[in-house]
């Protein structure tokens, strides 16, 4: 007849001792500092900042951050901060606790995806990518892209509104992305590509009819050049409408 009673005390202890416990650990997490950041880098995203710069632009704008009560810091600041970086797309904070009720220890996560560039900008005393949405990414000496190179006569509103596009078409098609290694504007706006293959040009005339050129121009390599092969050209010219007009070397 005692068994009941037994457990019952036994159950009202371990009621308590939770009680106490939660009470304890709550108010021991509320004083817990933030003592570090971790910043994780997307694995598939550029790397025009690393870790530590990231960490640095962090500290910049918080330079108390760890003297704060993690749960007073303000994680929606630093992501607005984060992503008003140029080379920043998106990014994610999270506060973390770990440890035990005599050594709890408070750590920022701060997940980053970095822009991804389509194209390279070298005119003048300009040097700079554009992603696909048109922002501007400046040149990183710790990281190079491998994209189109542009060079020649570009303005920003001609790079925005006409090159951008164009350049587009060719990194949404893995043939052209894989071909196209470099673009001369002229003033005129008409375009010079360099391939990655043979040393020819193409003269592509200006950034419209972007389809119908591409595809006169893979038919050449998929109908003529196939069996000719590429050295016996210099020059491709596009221009002219429906028409491939091929220069001899």
């Amino acid at each position: 007849m005692r068994k009941p009673v037994t457990n019952s005390i036994v159950l009202v202890i371990l009621l308590a001792v939770m009680i106490v416990s939660l009470a304890f650990s709550g108010s021991g997490l509320s004083r817990v500092k933030c003592s570090s950041v971790n910043v994780v880098i997307n694995e598939d995203s550029p790397r025009f900042l690393d870790e530590k710069e990231i960490e640095k632009i962090i500290l910049k704008n918080n330079e108390k951050l760890f003297e704060k009560k993690l749960s007073a810091v303000n994680t929606d600041v630093i992501e607005e901060k984060l992503e008003k970086v140029a080379s920043i797309k998106k990014a994610e904070v999270f506060r973390k606790i770990s440890g035990t009720e005599l050594d709890f220890k408070g750590q920022l996560i701060v997940e980053v995806e970095q822009r991804r560039p389509i194209v390279r900008i070298i005119a003048g005393n300009k040097d700079y990518y554009l992603d696909g949405e048109g922002v501007k990414i400046p040149r990183n000496d710790k990281f190079t892209a491998k994209v189109v190179v542009v060079n020649g006569n570009v303005p920003d509103k001609y790079a925005q509104e006409k090159l951008l596009p164009f350049v587009k078409f060719i990194d949404e098609n893995e043939f052209w992305k894989a071909m196209i290694g470099q673009i001369y504007v002229r003033q005129n706006e008409e375009l010079v590509l360099v391939p990655q293959i043979g040393d020819q040009l193409i003269e592509f005339g200006k950034a419209d009819q972007v389809r119908e050129k591409f595809r006169n121009l893979k038919a050449l390599y998929q109908q003529v050049f196939a069996d000719t092969g590429w050295e016996k050209y210099r020059r491709i010219n596009l221009k002219y409408e429906n028409q491939v007009v091929c220069t001899k070397k």
